[in-house]
């Protein structure tokens, strides 16, 4: 029988693969090499990048020469990440994963890392114990994460105003961006973590425009994919118009292109 987590999973890994998420990934790439960097990856460490999508993070590590997995819920995902390696002449393994149900041993990677991928698992407390069950004891799990606060979570408000609300059974959840506070972390790894620290870094998305960066979101976000399929004109001018702003308001530019500032939270935890 199948289970409403599974079910959910499987209409995000439908949403995901409706589009290529690889031209929005490119502009976040500093963000995985400075990731790599705080987790401390070394040559020969196991890595895994969870919710990896076209491997930033995973071959951040792999040029730092750690031995690295990269999962995802979407195999075209993986095929990016794969060509991506070998373009650089690096070895990674893939293999598509829920960052809910890791299929791997307790204790099997010395990092895990995440950029902008486990925090949009639905179940947090399941990702969050899904990520230190597969870290070996004094290894280390680092994220990258979108502040409550950030431009993309106003995004995601913007885009919530107009969109249908979503099915779900049970208590509300918290939205992915909760991750993005240093407490909401602690809370979830809890006592099975010996050491947390976060760092509030800013990311930049640039662009020819505001409205070209809302109109690579359509083509390449999946919720805003999925928002342009199912929204009446009017409502897709509107969120357009409010996408376009709200970009407007961090964007450091003066000559009428984008260079929009977007906070994230580095967090990096000890396991236990």
């Amino acid at each position: 029988m199948t289970t409403p987590a599974q079910t959910m999973a499987e209409r995000t890994r439908q949403m995901w693969a409706a589009v290529d998420y690889h031209p929005i990934a490119v502009q976040d790439v500093l963000v995985s090499e400075l990731l790599a960097r705080a987790a401390d990856v070394h040559s020969g460490h196991r890595v895994l990048d969870v919710a990896a999508g076209s491997g930033n993070s995973a071959l951040a590590a792999a040029r730092r020469g750690a031995r690295v997995t990269a999962t995802d819920i979407v195999p075209a995902a993986l095929e990016t990440a794969v060509r991506r390696a070998a373009a650089e002449g690096l070895q990674l393994e893939v293999e598509v994963a829920d960052a809910q149900d890791l299929p791997f041993e307790d204790g099997t990677f010395d990092v895990v890392l995440s950029s902008f991928g486990a925090m949009y698992a639905p179940d947090q407390r399941r990702t969050a114990g899904e990520l230190l069950r597969v870290c070996r004891p004094g290894g280390r799990i680092a994220m990258a994460n979108w502040t409550p606060d950030g431009v993309v979570a106003r995004l995601q408000r913007a885009m919530a105003s107009v969109m249908p609300p979503p099915a779900q059974a049970g208590p509300p959840r918290k939205p992915p961006v909760a991750w993005g506070s240093e407490q909401h972390c602690r809370e979830l790894f809890g006592d099975r973590v010996t050491s947390l620290s976060a760092t509030v870094r800013v990311d930049e998305m640039c662009a020819p425009s505001a409205g070209a960066q809302v109109e690579l979101m359509a083509g390449h976000l999946a919720p805003w994919h999925m928002a342009t399929k199912v929204l009446p004109p009017e409502s897709q001018q509107k969120l357009a118009e409010a996408a376009a702003a709200e970009y407007e308001r961090v964007n450091r530019a003066t000559d009428g292109t984008l260079v929009a500032r977007a906070e994230y939270l580095e967090v990096v935890a000890v396991k236990a």
